[in-house]
């Protein structure tokens, strides 16, 4: 889906919407201040997007004015998006004062951080969260929204394909997992999805995962030598979704792509371009640095906790070879993290990891 709106004077917004349908028909949803909408269809012609081969009939543009809309200048937290899918396409600053910044937050957790995101997202005039739903093309408008000064975005990307952003303004952000508590999560999720559908997962993502979902759908995770069994005898298509998936975030261009040891160190390379970076269980620190960079009250930021049954798998997950094994290049890569974090002195209590 490509998107985009070329100005806003107030009383006559103007842009463009091509949806991922070839003839499809598109339209936008436009929320007034009070919560009230209405729905646009696209009816201004754009001759070169059917010159391109990207939509049958070129009907993708729209403009909306004070004919269609008589109060469009006094509605200053206006909302447009996408009529079928909901996703942002614009909107007037929601808050005062928006961050101005372009931010990504890289996802390395399988369990996204939603709340966070809708905190933050709310300081900023443009936001999508877990993006990578939407896919690659609909990713890349997302980081292309060159009129914009205030952009969030957050997704379980896989950096490389993005990583030319980084020299075009847009810094990034990451809670880095430990590797242990991750497997330990995503082996949860896998169970879950064997049951049915897990609502933050995009189509792809299930399709990936579904094969792993299946292998482990009658294991019992409290059952250590279950577990390992079920490790050891897991097809290729299996293993490749818990083998190293931090360090493959870093490096890798498809989903597929395996890493090797020396693909760690191009990963701490990249990750050294961020300009904050969290780890483990130490939330204060990245709360801290988050709101400092935002401008925005630290304690105000919300940090998903760890959860004591996963805690639980994980330290069965660090006894077993196997899952050690599994984990090589996010462990050496974790390591490394350690290492930077090491000088800060941990609050009493903090988790010793």
């Amino acid at each position: 889906m490509l998107f985009n709106v070329e100005h806003d004077h107030e009383s006559v917004i103007e842009g463009y919407l091509i949806p991922d349908g070839f003839s499809e028909e598109a339209s936008i949803l436009v929320t007034r201040d009070d919560g009230t909408a209405i729905v646009f269809p696209c009816e201004q012609p754009r001759p070169a997007v059917v010159e391109s081969r990207r939509h049958a009939t070129g009907m993708v543009g729209f403009r909306i004015d004070e004919s269609r809309m008589p109060d469009l200048a006094s509605q200053r937290r206006l909302v447009i998006q996408d009529a079928k899918t909901g996703l942002l396409i614009y909107r007037r600053p929601p808050v005062d004062k928006p961050v101005p910044l372009k931010l990504l937050r890289l996802e390395l957790n399988i369990v996204p951080m939603l709340k966070f995101d809708a905190y933050c997202g709310r300081q900023f005039q443009y936001a999508i969260s877990a993006v990578e739903r939407f896919g690659h093309e609909t990713t890349l408008q997302a980081f292309h929204l060159n009129a914009e000064t205030s952009v969030y975005i957050s997704g379980r990307l896989l950096l490389r394909n993005y990583e030319d952003f980084l020299d075009k303004g847009f810094k990034v952000i990451a809670d880095i997992p430990d590797p242990y508590y991750e497997m330990a999560c995503r082996l949860f999720i896998l169970k879950r999805l064997a049951k049915g559908p897990v609502t933050f997962l995009g189509d792809r993502d299930r399709l990936i995962l579904t094969p792993a979902a299946e292998h482990f759908a009658e294991i019992n995770l409290e059952d250590e030598k279950a577990i390992k069994r079920a490790l050891k005898k897991a097809p290729d298509k299996v293993k490749s979704v818990l083998i190293s998936p931090i360090t493959r975030q870093f490096v890798c261009t498809y989903p597929e792509q395996r890493v090797t040891r020396r693909d760690v160190a191009p990963a701490i390379s990249t990750l050294s371009r961020f300009v904050v970076v969290g780890h483990g269980g130490y939330h204060a620190h990245f709360q801290e640095a988050v709101g400092e960079l935002l401008s925005l009250p630290p304690m105000d930021i919300p940090i998903i906790p760890r959860h004591s049954v996963l805690e639980e798998l994980a330290e069965r997950l660090r006894e077993m070879p196997i899952a050690e094994l599994m984990l090589e290049e996010d462990l050496i890569f974790d390591h490394y993290v350690r290492q930077a974090f090491a000088p800060r002195a941990a609050p009493r209590g903090a988790p010793q990891q």
